[in-house]
């Protein structure tokens, strides 16, 4: 009967926790959402604002060139009318004193008027000029038509059960991806992947310090620098990591309306090479020794250590012990067993992974 109880116990927290983990990532995603919908509208309103710009140099230009000929026509008529009236007026006063001054003036006004007769002619006076706008109304008809920039859908995805250790792993394809941004300094080791809930891609950029956020295109969106080398992490919500800090710490970091967000830091007292996460505790080893903790950094004992080597308890994080295993040694001996195995299929894709960044 208690064996019953606790397992009906065991899958109710294992509910709940999946309720709870679903509302943080319903809320991420919303965040998401949001920012995708006011990026759109940003969008749409640069793409107005590029037309209304096309469209009033368009206005500017033909303005200028119509006031450029109007200007022309302003001229020779200034001109013309100057031109045979100070002819005119030449011809009534000379006319008098000498004849042949006038009759010179005469033949120079009569070319004049021919000038002005032609143009006349060529220009009729009811003529009259102005702008108008043809506008497209196709565009507001688009728009009108449109009831909302998009529509939201749920998405039920069912959550997939970790096979066996042993489970060997087939690499279907790769494809070469560059994640470098213009600050990196060092060439790219990334050690550690993580995939979040949208899709995105968190990684470990260990040379550079740093962890980038990649979009569903593998282009890095954000970059969150660490105080140290950044050794591994491990998903703690669906929205948030924990990140194993080679200078004694593990790193909180939370993906917040598609940006990197550090938050709670827990200074430890020994190296972190190594984490994971496993219903509300920490396992971190310190490449020798595997310490279990509490959320917030409270030390819950210290469950294997192998001082044979430098690193005898690389991978040990990633072992979760079962509750219902009440012997020590045996979780002990689980853990030397299945020391690697766990960590197959992820080793694998790193390898991978930084063996296409360095042939970039």
């Amino acid at each position: 009967m208690a064996a019953k109880i606790n397992s009906f116990l065991d899958q109710l927290m294992k509910l709940q926790t999946n309720w709870e983990n679903n509302m943080k990532s319903q809320q991420v995603s919303y965040e998401e959402m949001l920012k995708e919908i006011r990026s759109k509208r940003e969008r749409i309103n640069a793409s107005l604002d590029e037309l209304e710009k096309a469209t009033l140099k368009e206005m500017d230009e033909v303005k200028a060139s119509w006031n450029a000929s109007l200007k022309f026509d302003v001229d020779i008529c200034s001109r013309l009318y100057t031109g045979i009236t100070r002819l005119n007026d030449a011809i009534q006063e000379i006319g008098k004193k000498n004849k042949e001054l006038a009759f010179i003036a005469h033949q120079k006004s009569e070319e004049m008027i021919k000038q002005a007769d032609k143009y006349l002619n060529n220009n009729l006076l009811h003529t009259e000029l102005s702008l108008k706008f043809i506008i497209y109304n196709d565009i507001e008809e688009y728009l009108s038509n449109h009831t909302r920039l998009g529509h939201t859908i749920h998405i039920t995805k069912e959550l997939t059960t970790q096979g066996s250790p042993d489970q060997a792993i087939i690499v279907t394809g790769a494809s070469p991806v560059s994640v470098r941004i213009p600050s990196d300094t060092s060439s790219l080791y990334s050690i550690r992947m993580c995939g979040m809930f949208n899709g995105q891609i968190l990684v470990i950029d260990y040379s550079n310090q740093r962890l980038k956020l990649l979009d569903l295109q593998l282009k890095v969106v954000s970059e969150c620098d660490m105080s140290g080398n950044p050794n591994d992490m491990c998903l703690i919500t669906p929205c948030q990591v924990a990140v194993a800090v080679n200078n004694k710490h593990i790193q909180f970091v939370s993906v917040n309306s598609g940006q990197l967000m550090k938050g709670m830091r827990l200074q430890l007292l020994h190296g972190c090479y190594g984490v994971a996460h496993h219903q509300g505790e920490l396992y971190v080893t310190s490449g020798q020794t595997l310490y279990k903790y509490n959320l917030d950094g409270k030390l819950v004992n210290m469950m294997y250590e192998d001082t044979s080597n430098s690193f005898t308890g690389n991978g040990h994080e990633h072992y979760c012990p079962d509750k219902y295993q009440n012997n020590y040694q045996n979780r002990i001996t689980q853990m030397q067993c299945y020391n690697k195995l766990p960590c197959l299929s992820i080793y694998i894709f790193f390898v991978l992974y930084i063996f296409i960044n360095f042939l970039n």
